[in-house]
């Protein structure tokens, strides 16, 4: 277990109970061709079928890299009340090399008026890092924040999502 110093420093004595938290990292989530399978069970929720795409990236202040292609895919659940379920797989690419696997579980729901995209799109992964510079992901709870981004004109950007993931202090 290697020690990361601005990871690894002991709760405030004023109150150890203070929750504290800084930015790891963004990524940048691009996508192949959606799927639905549909419900498994009469009324039970859809299931629904996402692979990563190809050009993903990783980039903040605690880790930097890119998500391998077509490395895994989201198999999400689409429940009857509209809350879908996350249940994400994939491996990220450190840029030192270092091959770090995700799981990424979440919820996204609500519809943004002004974008057609929900409004709550939270997630928490978590990590298997080999031993080394990134084994800190292996003992650190992380939430993230997610946004989707549609292809909506020709001129927009192909269909991705934007995680911000915070580590928990």
């Amino acid at each position: 277990m290697t020690p990361h110093p601005l990871l690894d420093q002991p709760a405030p004595a004023e109150d150890p109970f203070a929750l504290r938290w800084t930015h790891a990292f963004d990524i940048r989530l691009a996508f192949a061709e959606r799927m639905t399978i549909g419900p498994v069970v009469a009324g039970g929720p859809s299931q629904a079928y996402t692979p990563v795409g190809q050009g993903s990236t990783v980039s903040g202040p605690l880790l930097n890299g890119r998500v391998i292609d077509f490395s895994g895919a989201d198999w999400p659940s689409v429940r009857s009340d509209g809350v879908v379920e996350l249940a994400a797989h994939y491996l990220l690419e450190a840029d030192d090399g270092t091959p770090i696997y995700i799981r990424n579980l979440g919820y996204v729901h609500g519809p943004q008026a002004d974008q057609g995209v929900p409004a709550y799109f939270r997630c928490t992964p978590y990590f298997r890092a080999p031993a080394g510079a990134h084994d800190w992901l292996n003992r650190k709870v992380l939430v993230g924040i997610g946004q989707r981004r549609p292809k909506l004109t020709a001129d927009d950007p192909p269909d991705h999502s934007l995680f911000r993931y915070y580590v928990i202090l």
